[in-house]
C-alpha cells in the first residue's frame, strides 16, 4: 500500500513538472539580439526558422547555424534566459577599409573577407584599397593583415592603399612608398618619427619612400 501510494505521488509530480515545463510560462515569443551593430536584427530573424515555441523545443543549434550563415556573422551563440528568454549573440565582421570594384562597393574585414555594403556604414569614412580585382582573395588577405598591423595613430592618417603598386597615401595627399611588406614595425615607427617632424614644422611631403630600410626618402 505505501509503495502504491508513492508510486501515485511520484506520478503526479512528474505530470506537475511535465505540465509546468510545457506552459506558456517558457513560451518563447522572439528571439533577443545582443552585439549587432551592423545588421538590421528583422532581417537576421527573418533568416532562421524561429517561430514562437516552448524554450526547451528551440533548435538552438540549428538556429545558430543559420544566423552563422549570413556573412557579416563572424560568430554566434544562443542562451537561455529564466524564464522564455532566447538570447542570440552576434559577433559581426570588422570593417577596415572600402573596395570600390567596377560600380560596386564593398567593405574589407579584418580577415580578408569582402563584405556587402550597408546603411550603417554610410556616415564612416574608412580608407579606400584600390588596384585590386574582385577575385584577388590572396591579396585581400594580405591586405586586411597589412592594414589590421599598422598603428592606430597611423591609421588615423590613412586614405588608401594601393595594393598594386604597395603605395599609402595619407589624407593630406602624401604617397608613402612601402615596397615589400616586410620589416614592417621598422617602416611604421620611421613612418610615425617622419609624419611627426612634418607636423611640428607644419609641413606636409608630396611623396616618402620606405623601400630601402633605415634610409627614407622624403621628398617635400
Amino acid at each position: 500500500m505505501q509503495r502504491r501510494i508513492i508510486s501515485i505521488v511520484i506520478t503526479i509530480l512528474v505530470l506537475a513538472v511535465f505540465s509546468f515545463l510545457n506552459s506558456s510560462f517558457f513560451l518563447a515569443e522572439e528571439l533577443e539580439w545582443e552585439g549587432v551593430k551592423y545588421l538590421n536584427i528583422h532581417q537576421l530573424s527573418a533568416r532562421t526558422s524561429f517561430v514562437p515555441q516552448n524554450v526547451f523545443r528551440v533548435d538552438q543549434t540549428a538556429l545558430v547555424k543559420q544566423v552563422s550563415e549570413h556573412i557579416w556573422v563572424k560568430s554566434a551563440d544562443v542562451r537561455w534566459r529564466w524564464p522564455n528568454r532566447l538570447i542570440v549573440n552576434v559577433v559581426e565582421r570588422n570593417p577596415i577599409a572600402m573596395v570600390p570594384i567596377d560600380d560596386s562597393w564593398f567593405l574589407l574585414d579584418d580577415e580578408g573577407v569582402l563584405l556587402p555594403f550597408t546603411t550603417a556604414f554610410a556616415e564612416y569614412s574608412l580608407p579606400l584599397i584600390t588596384k585590386v580585382e574582385l577575385n584577388d582573395s590572396d591579396t585581400f588577405e594580405t591586405i586586411a593583415r597589412f592594414l589590421s598591423s599598422i598603428p592606430l595613430g597611423l591609421y588615423e592618417y590613412l586614405s588608401e592603399w594601393n595594393a598594386q603598386e604597395q603605395i599609402l597615401v595619407t589624407r593630406d595627399g602624401t604617397q608613402v612608398l612601402f615596397g615589400d611588406l616586410r620589416d614592417l614595425n621598422v617602416k611604421f615607427m620611421t613612418l610615425e618619427l617622419i609624419l611627426g617632424d612634418l607636423a611640428s614644422r607644419n609641413a606636409t611631403a608630396r611623396r616618402i619612400d620606405l623601400r630601402v630600410l633605415n634610409s627614407p626618402v622624403i621628398v617635400e
